[in-house]
């Protein structure tokens, strides 16, 4: 009884939050969204690494728990030796190389065959084509870019000359799906080889205006340069969908917070897109002073950045909401990993306690050293709490923040065998995603008709799809 009446406490504050921010404003103008693109949106991406590291496969994907998948990545490219742009994959291997020889890791059980020159696609992208094919709804988007392949992206988009030429790039190679050949087999790719597979493309420019992991050239321009770079992406997908009578998706992944408009134009810049992906986490991450939520829900008075009201799920809705975005044109984002916080303090179970990760490794997938453990990674290979997210085990205790409608776990004696330095057992934090907190998003979503919901990303769930099926209610 307490447990789903702090659950309707936390979803009606969320509620009086965006209320509060957006009762002074005009009714807002809601498009309706052409006839074959769905208007309620669970997406998550599929990494075309997942292969190497989990072993996920593009069979794996609950393909009856979301209508939208987000292949990541597509690189965009820029040659300062000659001026020229670029839209290319990021690993041809995994991407439309890789043979299955078996049908163990295939989606219908049917092996590839190299030898056959009538088949020039393989690996992820051959297996999501037999996937949308037994899923006739599904959509799949290549999304461009993210944080350490947004090099190009402030040069791509400064001039109309090379927006034209990159975009143009970009719907050459995963909408027309003409792919570079001359590697193993000798028949992968070629002209329209990924023809069909992509329904749109997905922004993902981390970030306008900001260095962040390399990019080349920002500058102050780039905000109102990444709104002509909708537009002209917008343009180009409307002129080819017209030969093809189809209507290609546009959309992007935008900062939570005031952060979004520090970076874009939100209000204009979302005109041009089918939806607004909104990266409603890393809140905070290890490298800040305290152990605190990766995702808030509600603000909590004792976070490090409480004095951001907008700096949580519901205040970021509620910015976006105020800032002209309408409710249809926003999809909220759930991680689906943790932060996990080493040698923390005592008091509160160590939340919001100072914390010392030295001896992990932000390379390594192994559940005791990584400080981003994925949730599979919590459930299935540490036991450290069950699918429900509410059983703590390995010593773990499992807690629920009301505040920020959140919960965590706790080890005051965790064991840490790769630590590379110091004692190999000590107190522990892990800030987590559960079906319940994705619960409460749930209900937000549907309370204020918002458009749906984006993870990051698909093999990072337990094995039995718990977060992802907590999800699935959206499209209901």
């Amino acid at each position: 009884m307490r447990r789903s009446r702090r659950l309707s406490v936390s979803a009606a504050v969320a509620l009086v939050a965006v209320a509060a921010l957006v009762a002074p404003l005009p009714a807002q103008a809601s498009s309706k969204p052409p006839s074959d693109v769905p208007n309620k949106v669970v997406t998550a991406y599929f990494a075309d690494w997942d292969v190497y590291g989990r072993g996920y496969f593009v069979k794996d994907i609950p393909a009856d728990q979301l209508n939208v998948i987000q292949y990541a990545f597509g690189v965009p490219g820029y040659d300062a030796a000659t001026g020229k742009a670029s839209c290319d994959v990021l690993d041809p291997w995994a991407d439309y190389q890789q043979v299955y020889w078996t049908g163990d890791n295939t989606v219908d059980g049917v092996a590839d065959d190299p030898s056959n020159p009538d088949q020039h696609l393989f690996g992820n992208f051959n297996q999501l084509r037999k996937l949308k094919a037994a899923n006739p709804g599904l959509k799949v988007e290549i999304s461009l870019g993210g944080w350490t392949k947004s090099t190009w992206f402030s040069t791509l988009a400064s001039t109309p000359q090379l927006r034209q030429a990159f975009v143009a790039s970009c719907i050459d190679t995963f909408i027309k799906g003409d792919l570079p050949g001359g590697g193993w087999p000798e028949n992968a790719g070629g002209a329209g080889a990924a023809a069909g597979l992509f329904d749109g493309i997905d922004l993902d420019w981390e970030y306008p205006t900001q260095v962040a992991d390399g990019n080349v050239n920002p500058g102050p321009a780039d905000r109102h340069n990444a709104t002509l770079l909708a537009a002209e992406f917008r343009r180009q997908l409307d002129a080819f969908g017209a030969t093809t009578g189809k209507h290609y998706l546009l959309t992007a992944a935008l900062p939570a917070a005031t952060s979004s408009t520090k970076y874009y134009e939100l209000k204009e810049i979302t005109k041009y897109f089918d939806w607004d992906n909104v990266m409603t986490y890393d809140f905070n991450v290890p490298s800040g002073p305290k152990a605190s939520h990766n995702t808030l829900f509600t603000p909590d008075p004792r976070d490090p950045n409480i004095r951001n009201l907008t700096w949580n799920t519901t205040g970021t809705v509620a910015y976006y909401l105020a800032q002209g975005v309408p409710a249809n044109k926003i999809v909220v984002g759930v991680p689906f990993y943790a932060q996990q916080y080493l040698r923390t303090g005592p008091s509160n179970h160590g939340l919001y306690t100072a914390f010392d990760n030295t001896g992990t490794d932000s390379n390594s997938l192994t559940v005791d050293v990584t400080p981003q453990p994925s949730y599979h990674a919590l459930v299935d290979e540490g036991g450290y709490v069950d699918a429900a997210g509410v059983t703590g085990g390995a010593g773990y205790t499992a807690y629920w923040n009301p505040l920020a409608g959140e919960p965590y776990l706790n080890n005051p004696a965790a064991s840490h065998p790769n630590l590379t330095t110091g004692p190999a057992t000590v107190p522990t934090t892990i800030v987590y995603s559960s079906p319940r907190s994705i619960g409460e998003r749930v209900k937000l979503i549907k309370a204020l008709h918002l458009r749906g919901a984006m993870a990051w990303e698909l093999s990072q769930d337990s094995n039995s799809g718990a977060l992802i099926g907590a999800l699935a209610p959206v499209l209901q």
